[in-house]
Formats: structure tokens, C-alpha cells, sequence
């Protein structure tokens, strides 16, 4: 049995020794590699001129071709037999001399395959690649290259020169990917044909670089580049972003970066597409974050179309847009719309100058000009020329000429707008400017420029002067002289007067008015003092403080999102003097205007001290009968829309001198008005004392009352007391009741006397029954009452101015007095005034000598009379 094994074990290790043997002679027999290889690589369409080396540790192939797709002149592959034979082959180095890939027709060829292997180290040199029909030189060294259905590489240094530039890249692949770093140097080439309009670009990018089968993505940064064309240009912290579309043949640059213009800076995103026609399409939005001065928008878009050499840019903002088209850069033309107007422009630029020459179409429906007719400035010739940085521009219309000339440090000129003249001076180094202007005529301005003349005539010449300064802030200083104005309510209210003036400050929207003086009828209205008027942030007009007279003080807010306000008015001194009066307020009072245009007033007038001297004025009167007066009268209003409440008081009696009246009262009055109403006034005049002086004669005027009650038309009750001493020493009461039109005279005396006697006495000094001789009481009375009424005729004449032709002093059966009034204002009209126990008005007119017609009018009623007259002889014996 021990025989047998041993046996047994003998030719076990026998044969295990040959077939050791005959693999060693297998694999390490360098006759059997290239016989293999000669029998089965051209199966996989795999030629060489030559091939050495062992099965076991690797072959050298030369001249390698795989369907003319790949060559090689040396493939060195070195491996491990044992790892050849894994589910996964791994080969330990691949190294190759003067390959040669054409990528296009490897692509084209190469079909999906379950083929799975890896590569420790891989090294090509001295290559070329192959791909669109152009040719790239690079090295290329990898380590652990892994391909099954996707390839894998660790790790990747590859360096490439091709007609656009050199690469130097350091990475890795992942599933088909390329992701690395790499520094691109731009080949001279493409910098002259894309980038030759930039005036710096470095020699060197790091570029990160991410491939794979459908596109290549490329990133780099540029601290600072220019353009060529805008000196003045420059973009900072660039940042770029490349993508190139294999299927497509397109790329996409894609650029973020800080734009520099001047004093102006942005920042600034950009995307870029150019197709393989090299057609440029180019999108740039735009925020402004820095600005020299303040620009009517704070971002932009610009829309960039580059397609046969020509140039298309669209530039849109907040309510503007431009369109720009050029060819060369030298010649624009230029296209915008604003919400201002429209314009179209031509642009020639040379090295050292540029011509401008544009037409410009204001919008009438722009907000500031909507209720404007803009025919005489609907277009606008606009020439500008520059060279050397002098600039010379000229704008004209209709009515509107316009010459600048200056350069980057100073800038004049002048312009008419209709008769209206400007002149302008301006430092920009130092911010400043100065503009004088003159207006001979408000009014024809008004007229030449189309505005809408106001409600009521106003005309004035103008002369002003304004230092501006726009250093840190805008602010102005002007004087406005205004040597005459006039302004014509209607043919009874007329203002005018000279030497007008006013000063007034600007910054930071707060206006100061700081002196004014305007004469108003002879009358000057004016404030030293300075007056604050402020736009704050909610664009609201604020009075903080604006002075009248220098002691009345107003306050308010005016909102000019409805135009509605608020104000109140003090003054604890404020002093009006006059022709007509010499009075001190105090002035407590509130005003407010709704977003209607509803007005409401109130508060509290007080009158400190002060003398009135107001007369009755005596317009329109005449004595020739023959003229005939046309007035015209001003039309009450029908609806006020006002409301008013105003206490009108004082701390002490008021004096009252006149020509004939002297008097001392205090009021307590109510100045009331509802909305839709008409104004009344409520309250009473206490008259304390004074007296009347009428044809040398004195009447003591005693404490007396006017009582208003608030009728539309001013007419009070009245309880005056006039006392009078005749020349013998008769006391003589005079008592005047009931309303102002209508009043009640009531006379008593001491001793008593009859109603005649007292007239008697207060017209001739004596009795009537002693300054008229008559036989009986009827004739007495009769008598005295025509010479009466003759006195009073007269006296009534000399102090109104009025011509009245009677006046009678009628007696009724009360024992009151009533009288009649009588007036021709030609020779056919006459008017008759009677007020006896009613009052009645009779128009007479005169048809020929003999027939007269009578209209009366009475407040019983109305009533027509034909009145035939005939002269008789009262002689006839």
C-alpha cells in the first residue's frame, strides 16, 4: 500500500513539473507573444510593424495602427500575467511615442462593448489629436485609468498646443468627465480675431476646466481689462465663464464683473453666445452702485447682436430706450425713446473728434406737459461737436435756442426761450455755476410759450440772478427782482406796483426765503426774516416757519399727493396801517384745505389798539344826465367751499375818525360761513362815545348799540342815541331804530316839542312856528316840512355826491317821520325812493311831454301807471 502512494505521488509532482515547464517556456518565450499577436490582434483590425517581448511581463509594439484611427511609432505595455486573467485586467503601464489620434473617425468607428480593464500608469508623448479637421500637439501622463463603459482617471497631466492657444492642465476624469486646473496661454491668432478690442489681457489664465463628451466648460478671473474704443472704460474682478457645445459647435461666455466709468461704477452681468457662423448675440444687465450725478435710473439692460459685421445694441432702463447699429465703430446710428420724448441721432467719431447731429420729438403725454400744447417745441434740432475735449453743442426750435461751448473744466452759454433771456456760467471744477435771467413780459412769455393763461390778468418784468453750487449738495442763491407787475382781478379790483423784490436759498430740499417786499396797492408786504419751506421725504411741502410783516408767523403742511394742508397763523404784534386804519392784532387762527378743495378757518382775531379811519368811497358819480354808465359788476359766487368761524374782539375801545364822526366802540363779532353759504357776520359794535359834526353842528353820540345777525346782505339792527344842545340850551334826543335800509327816527326834546319844532331846531336853530310866518297849524306844517326837506336836500348833496332832484319829509298819522327821495338820471328816467308806512320804488319814464308811464314797485306787490299830464292856468279870471 505505502508502494502505491509513493508511486502515486511521484508522477503527480512529475506532471506538475512539466506543465510548470511548459508555461514558463509559454510565457516567458519571446517567440510565442508575437506569434500570438500575429494570429489574433489582426483579427481586432490591429496592425504593427514589429512586436517583442513575453506573454508573461509585456510586449513592445512598433508602429502601432488601430483602423487608422490611432497610430503610435512605440507602444510599450507592461503588465502582470496573473492580473490579466482577473475579471477586471489591469495592465501596469501603457507608454506610447508619436501617437497620432483622430478622434473623428475613433468615434465614428467605436461601438459599445462589454470590455472592462485598468491601467496603473499611462504616458503618451509627442502626440497629435485629431479633431473637426484640426490638428493639437500634447503630452499626457495619467495613473490608474479604470474603463468600463465609462472611463475613470486619477490622476491627469496633460499639456496642449492648438492654433487657439497653449494648455497646461492638471486633474482627473470621472465617468467620462475632465475636471481640472490649468493654466491657458491665448494664441496670437484668436486674440487679434475675438479680443483685439480689450487693452490689457494677461499672457497666462488659470482656467478650471471641466470636459465630457457634449461640452466644454472653462472658468477663469481677470482682475482689470479695457476697451480700446472707451478709454475711459474699465472692468474689475472678472470673473468668466466658458462653454463650448460639441454637438452644437456654439460657445457661451458667461461675465460677471465691476464696471468703471469715470465717477461712475456697476456691477455689471453679462452672457455671450456665438454660434459657428460667429454670430454674436450678447445679454449685459447692469446696477448701478456709484454715480457722479444722480441718474434717472438705477439699472440698465443692454442686448448685444454682432452678424456680418455689423453691430446692433439695445439699451433699456426705467422709461428709456436706445437702439445703437454700427459697422465700424466710427459711424452710429442712434434711435431712443423716453418717457420725455423720442429722438433719432447719427454719431462720427474720428481719433480726436466727434460730430452729433440729432431730432428730438417731446411727448405731450409726459406728466409735466399733459395739459401743455407742445406744437412749437414738437421737434428739436440738436448739434454737437467735440475735439480735444471741446465740446460745442447747439439745440433750437420754434421758440427755443440753446448755445453751450466749454470743456471738462468750464462751461457757458446763453438761451432765449420766446422774449425770455438766459445766461449761464459755470466752473465744473469747482461745482458752480451762475444764471441770470430776464423777462420783460410775463404775460407775452406766457402767450409765446403756449401756457394757460390764469383765472385773472397778471403781467410783471422779471430780473434774477442765482449762484448754484453741486459740491456735496445742490444749492442755490437767488435774487428775483420784479421792477413792475399788475394784476386785474376784474374792472373794480386792480393791483399794481414797483420795486418788487425777493431772496430766497436752496439745498438739500429745504428752501429759505430770506427777505421779501411786494407793494400791493401802495402798500408794502414785507418779512426780514427768514422763512423756512421744506420738501421732506414723503414729497410733502412743509412751512416750518414763514413770516409776514415780520411778526405774524404761519406753520403748516401742504400734501401734494392731493394738494390738501393744514396751517395756523400767530401773531402776538402784528400791526396794519393804512389810509384806512392803524390797528394791532393778535392773531390766533387755524387754516385747512381738503383734497376737494374745501376751506376751513377758525379761530380767534383780537384788536389791541388802533384807530379806524375808513370813509365811504364815491365811485361812479355823476351829474351829466346825459351819460349813461355800463358797470361791470363781479358775480357773487353760488357755492362757497369755505368754512368759516373766526371771533373777532378787542382789549380796549377802538377809535373811529371820519370827516364829520369821531367814536370809540369795541367789537365782539363772529365771522361765520357754512360750506355753499355766503359769509355772515354775527355779534354787536358797542359804540361807547363820540360825536357827529354836520353843517356846523355837534350831535354827542352816547353809548349805542349795531347788533348783526348774520343776513347775506350787511344790514343791522340799530340803536343809536345822538344828543344835541340847541343855541338856547334845548336838549334834543335823537333815537335811530330798527335795520340799516330801513331805519326808524324817533325825536324828543327838553322842554317838549312837536316833531316840526325839533326838526326846526336841528336844521335853522329855532321853532318852526318861528323861522316860518304861516295862519294854521297845516300850512305851518306843510311849510316846515318842505323847507326841511329842501334843508336835508342840500345837505344830502354836499356830503354823498349824489344828485337829488326832491326830497320830501312826509308826516303820518303815528306822529313818525318818513320821507321821499327822488333822482333823474336823464331825461326821460327818473327814480323815486318813498318810505312812509311802506317802502315803494317808482321808475318814471318820460314818453313826450304830456303821457309819463310808472312802474312801482312796492313790498305789497307791483303796479303799472299811465299818467297823462296837461299844463292849466291858474290865472284865468
Amino acid at each position: 500500500m505505502i508502494k502505491k502512494i509513493y508511486f502515486f505521488l511521484q508522477l503527480s509532482t512529475k506532471i506538475l513539473l512539466l506543465t510548470a515547464l511548459v508555461l514558463v517556456f509559454i510565457f516567458f518565450q519571446k517567440d510565442i507573444a508575437p506569434f500570438l499577436a500575429e494570429k489574433y490582434l489582426k483579427e481586432l483590425s490591429i496592425e504593427y510593424s514589429s512586436l517583442e517581448g513575453t506573454l508573461f511581463n509585456g510586449v513592445e509594439i512598433k508602429d502601432f495602427r488601430y483602423k487608422e484611427s490611432i497610430k503610435a511609432k512605440k507602444l510599450n505595455i507592461k503588465y502582470n500575467f496573473l492580473s490579466l486573467i482577473r475579471p477586471t485586467p489591469r495592465i501596469a503601464s501603457l507608454n506610447a511615442e508619436g501617437v497620432f489620434i483622430d478622434l473623428d473617425k475613433l468615434l465614428d468607428s467605436e461601438a459599445s462593448s462589454n470590455i472592462a480593464f485598468n491601467i496603473s500608469d499611462i504616458e503618451l508623448k509627442d502626440a497629435i489629436l485629431v479633431y473637426k479637421g484640426e490638428r493639437a500637439h500634447f503630452d499626457f501622463d495619467g495613473s490608474n485609468l479604470s474603463y468600463r463603459e465609462v472611463v475613470d482617471i486619477e490622476k491627469i497631466y496633460l499639456k496642449l498646443n492648438s492654433k487657439y492657444g497653449d494648455l497646461e492642465l492638471r486633474g482627473e476624469v470621472k465617468a467620462d468627465a475632465l475636471m481640472a486646473k490649468s493654466s491657458l496661454l491665448i494664441s496670437d491668432e484668436i486674440r487679434a480675431k475675438y479680443i483685439d478690442f480689450l487693452t490689457y489681457m494677461p499672457k497666462s489664465l488659470a482656467v478650471d476646466v471641466d470636459i465630457n463628451s457634449k461640452k466644454i466648460n472653462l472658468k477663469t478671473n481677470l482682475k482689470n481689462v479695457g476697451i480700446k474704443s472707451i478709454p475711459n472704460l474699465a472692468a474689475e474682478d472678472v470673473k468668466l465663464d466658458f462653454s463650448y457645445s460639441i454637438d452644437k459647435e456654439n460657445f457661451t461666455l458667461k461675465t460677471n464683473y465691476k464696471a468703471k466709468y469715470e465717477e461712475y461704477e456697476a456691477v455689471v452681468t453679462q452672457s455671450t453666445l456665438v454660434d459657428k457662423n460667429k454670430k454674436v448675440t450678447s445679454d449685459i444687465k447692469a446696477e448701478i452702485i456709484n454715480e457722479k450725478n444722480r441718474l434717472p435710473f438705477d439699472e440698465f439692460a443692454i442686448k448685444v447682436d454682432y452678424e456680418n459685421n455689423t453691430t446692433k445694441a439695445l439699451f433699456s432702463a426705467k422709461d428709456i430706450s436706445l437702439t445703437l447699429l454700427t459697422q465700424d465703430f466710427k459711424s452710429f446710428l442712434l434711435g431712443g425713446d423716453t418717457i420725455y420724448a423720442k429722438f433719432d441721432a447719427e454719431i462720427l467719431k474720428d481719433v480726436d473728434e466727434t460730430f452729433l447731429q440729432a431730432k428730438i420729438y417731446p411727448k405731450d403725454e409726459y406728466l409735466k406737459y399733459k395739459n401743455y400744447n407742445l406744437k412749437r417745441f414738437s421737434k428739436l434740432n440738436l448739434y454737437a461737436y467735440e475735439k480735444n475735449k471741446n465740446v460745442l453743442l447747439s439745440l433750437n426750435s420754434d421758440i427755443l435756442s440753446l448755445v453751450l461751448s466749454g470743456d471738462e473744466a468750464k462751461v457757458k452759454g446763453f438761451a432765449d426761450l420766446g422774449s425770455a433771456h438766459f445766461e449761464f456760467d459755470s466752473d465744473i471744477e469747482k461745482k458752480t455755476a451762475i444764471v441770470a435771467t430776464k423777462i420783460a413780459s410775463v404775460n407775452a412769455f406766457m402767450k409765446e410759450v403756449d401756457i394757460k393763461p390764469l383765472n385773472a390778468f397778471f403781467d410783471a418784468k422779471i430780473a434774477a440772478k442765482t449762484d448754484i453750487t453741486f459740491k456735496d449738495a445742490l444749492e442755490a442763491y437767488s435774487k428775483v427782482e420784479m421792477p413792475t407787475y399788475t394784476l386785474r382781478l376784474d374792472s373794480k379790483r386792480e393791483f399794481s406796483d414797483i420795486d418788487n423784490s425777493f431772496e430766497f436759498f436752496y439745498k438739500e430740499n429745504e428752501f429759505t426765503l430770506k427777505k421779501y417786499n411786494i407793494g400791493v396797492q401802495n402798500r408794502r408786504i414785507y418779512s426780514k426774516k427768514a422763512s423756512k419751506i421744506v420738501l421732506n421725504s414723503d414729497s410733502n411741502i412743509e412751512f416750518r416757519e414763514f413770516w409776514i410783516y415780520d411778526n405774524v408767523l404761519l406753520k403748516g403742511l401742504v400734501k401734494t399727493a392731493d394738494m390738501s394742508a393744514d396751517f395756523s397763523i400767530k401773531s402776538d404784534n402784528f400791526h396794519y396801517e393804512s389810509k384806512d386804519a392803524n390797528v394791532t392784532f393778535k392773531v390766533d387762527l387755524k387754516a385747512g384745505i381738503e383734497a376737494d378743495g374745501k376751506q376751513h378757518v377758525d379761530g380767534e382775531l383780537k384788536i389791541l389798539d388802533g384807530v379806524i379811519t375808513y370813509e365811504p368811497k364815491k365811485d361812479y358819480t355823476i351829474t351829466d344826465e346825459d351819460i349813461i354808465i355800463i358797470q361791470d359788476i363781479k358775480e357773487q359766487e353760488q357755492q362757497n367751499n369755505r368754512e368759516i368761524n373766526i371771533h373777532l374782539t378787542s382789549i380796549k375801545p377802538i377809535k373811529y375818525k371820519a370827516k364829520d364822526i369821531s367814536a370809540t366802540f369795541v367789537p365782539d363779532l363772529i365771522l361765520y360761513q357754512e360750506m355753499g353759504s355766503y359769509l355772515q357776520i354775527f355779534g354787536v359794535l358797542n359804540i361807547k362815545n363820540g360825536e357827529v359834526n354836520i353843517r356846523d353842528k355837534n350831535f354827542e353820540l352816547k353809548e349805542s348799540e349795531v347788533y348783526l345777525y348774520g343776513t347775506k346782505e350787511i344790514n343791522p339792527y340799530l340803536n343809536l342815541n345822538l344828543h344835541f344842545n340847541t343855541i338856547d340850551n334845548i336838549e334834543i334826543e335823537i333815537y335811530i331804530t330798527n335795520r340799516l335800509n330801513s331805519p326808524v327816527i324817533i325825536l324828543s326834546s327838553k322842554p317838549a316839542m312837536s316833531q316840526n319844532d325839533i326838526l326846526s331846531y336841528i336844521l335853522f336853530d329855532g321853532s318852526a312856528s318861528s323861522v316860518f310866518n304861516a295862519t294854521s297849524d297845516l300850512s305851518k306844517t306843510s311849510l316846515s316840512t318842505i323847507l326841511l326837506g329842501t334843508g336835508l336836500k342840500k345837505a344830502l348833496n354836499e356830503t354823498t355826491g349824489v344828485n337829488i332832484d326832491t326830497l320830501n319829509i312826509l308826516t303820518n298819522k303815528e306822529g313818525t317821520l318818513g320821507y321821499e327821495i327822488g333822482t333823474r338820471f336823464n331825461k326821460k328816467i327818473r327814480i323815486v325812493y318813498k318810505n312812509d308806512e311802506i317802502s315803494s320804488l317808482i321808475l318814471q319814464y318820460s314818453l313826450n311831454k304830456s303821457l309819463r308811464i310808472d312802474v312801482d314797485v312796492k313790498e305789497t306787490g307791483q303796479g303799472i301807471s299811465i299818467i297823462y299830464m296837461k299844463d292849466f292856468d291858474l290865472n284865468i279870471p
